[in-house]
């Protein structure tokens, strides 16, 4: 089984990678600290057969990865690992395609029991978290579908769009041509259904996650 751990924090990488390495989960496991090193090893190897995803991983704007992930492999499951648990985020995540939500805190046992359970075909799980009555709404859905027919330089595109880069500086980051990146703009825009920057961002603004209350929840 190939799988793949996606945080920006190593020493969680690696406490995953012992968890799975300590288990009888056979998995061949890679790392991903950013979005674009998850779509590279996508892109390189294929897509794993399961992904440990953190919601804020460098590069994602709220759901926007886990948008992307699922709906271009929809039949590979992926579990938000994250210090973020709040109800409506647990619920957005399931919404929009996680198999499952697990904690951070979460326990050794309870962590493998849930990878297990959804490599065995199970969805929806969410072992000790509460979960909100009210979900992802129909324009989220929406984007996250949008989303998942970027590129993965489009997505790269977009996602600097949303922290505010204007095309020349997007083009010095990806070490191409300004035209370049006014052409991914141009599709960004199409596939979004919006005409301006402003536009994109509020649409992508509505996979965004609302801030942590605690100083641990933004682990």
């Amino acid at each position: 089984m190939k799988c793949i751990i996606a945080d920006d924090h190593p020493l969680f990488r690696d406490a995953l990678s012992m968890l799975l390495s300590g288990s009888d989960i056979d998995a061949d496991i890679s790392h991903a600290e950013n979005v674009a090193e998850l779509h590279d090893l996508v892109e390189k190897d294929g897509a794993p057969d399961l992904l440990l995803l953190d919601l804020h991983m460098p590069g994602a704007s709220g759901f926007s990865a886990l948008g992307w992930f699922v709906g271009n492999y929809p039949d590979k499951p992926v579990i938000i690992v994250s210090a973020h648990v709040q109800a409506d985020t647990v619920r957005r995540a399931i919404d929009h395609g996680a198999a499952a939500f697990l904690s951070k805190s979460s326990g050794t046992d309870v962590m493998t029991a849930c990878i297990r359970d959804v490599l065995a075909g199970n969805r929806g799980l969410h072992p000790g978290l509460d979960i909100s009555e009210s979900g992802a709404s129909l324009k989220a859905l929406d984007v996250a579908d949008a989303l998942a027919s970027l590129t993965p330089q489009q997505f790269r595109v977009a996602s600097m769009l949303v922290e505010g880069l204007l095309n020349k500086q997007i083009a010095y980051e990806l070490g191409v041509k300004e035209a370049t990146i006014k052409a991914h703009m141009t599709e960004v825009f199409r596939k979004l259904g919006v005409q301006s920057r402003t536009q994109a961002v509020l649409a992508i603004g509505n996979l965004t996650i609302a801030p942590a209350e605690t100083a641990g929840e933004s682990l």
